[in-house]
């Protein structure tokens, strides 16, 4: 999994959210109505980063929150943000794909990866990946997640009214690889993640034993539509760089 190609931007990660208007306008509002009330429920954030979803989860009122991350400068950073808040957030440094000895199985009502599953690059990581989040979860837990859109536009500049540019092989295949560039802090930032179709998303969590697969649609918020415009994010609408997926296991 390609997720340390984040360690050297750590310390301004959280400046994506005043870089990439979708984070905030699209990601935020979709995430937070498909995982619906959090109180109470132990979740498992996967591909954690510096914890700025796992700290939404926990101020939303979740009880148990537990974050993995296979970058050890993200989670240095998000435990230092932990140290200034003290939410009672436990981070772990570990590979998504692989099993962690300290996240037991059955243990949660809810796994979330924002951007995570799309790192994969193979299709057999893919099942990994999803076996991680399937083992932690309790039956009828869910996943709330998403993943790099196969039917992304292929125009470079496409997607840069929201903050970033991507780079999409012709012709694209099924483990192409896309190379994004948006900038973090001032700093110019180049990211890699791989194209699957959804029916590969979904073979792959039915196999990890998730029963049902739903893909909710993109939530603009009411703040966004005022700020950009209606015909700002149809551009983003039409050809969402990600999906969402909502899988019960």
């Amino acid at each position: 999994m390609g997720s340390t190609q984040y360690d050297e931007t750590a310390e301004v990660y959280d400046d994506t959210l005043n870089v990439l208007t979708y984070a905030r306008h699209a990601e935020e509002p979709t995430f937070r109505a498909v995982m619906g009330d959090v109180s109470g429920l132990d979740v498992l954030d996967l591909g954690a980063g510096t914890g700025i979803w796992t700290r939404r989860i926990k101020r939303a009122g979740a009880g148990r929150v537990v974050g993995l991350e296979i970058s050890a400068a993200m989670v240095e950073t998000a435990r230092e943000r932990e140290a200034d808040e003290l939410l009672g957030i436990v981070y772990h440094v570990g590979d998504v794909s692989q099993a962690h000895e300290d996240i037991e199985p059955a243990a949660f009502d809810l796994v979330t990866g924002v951007n995570v599953l799309h790192y994969s690059a193979s299709r057999d990581e893919l099942v990994a990946m999803c076996r991680t989040a399937s083992r932690a979860l309790r039956p009828g837990g869910r996943l709330v997640t998403n993943c790099a859109n196969y039917d992304m536009a292929d125009e470079p500049d496409y997607y840069g009214p929201f903050g970033i540019t991507a780079t999409v092989p012709r012709p694209r295949a099924e483990g192409s690889k896309v190379r994004a560039h948006t900038t973090m802090g001032g700093r110019p930032v180049d990211i890699e993640f791989y194209l699957w179709l959804a029916s590969t998303y979904e073979s792959a969590l039915r196999e990890a034993g998730f029963t049902q697969v739903r893909w909710p649609s993109w939530q603009i918020s009411e703040e966004g539509i005022a700020q950009y415009g209606e015909e700002y994010w149809q551009r983003y609408i039409d050809h969402p760089p990600t999906l969402v997926i909502e899988a019960v296991k």
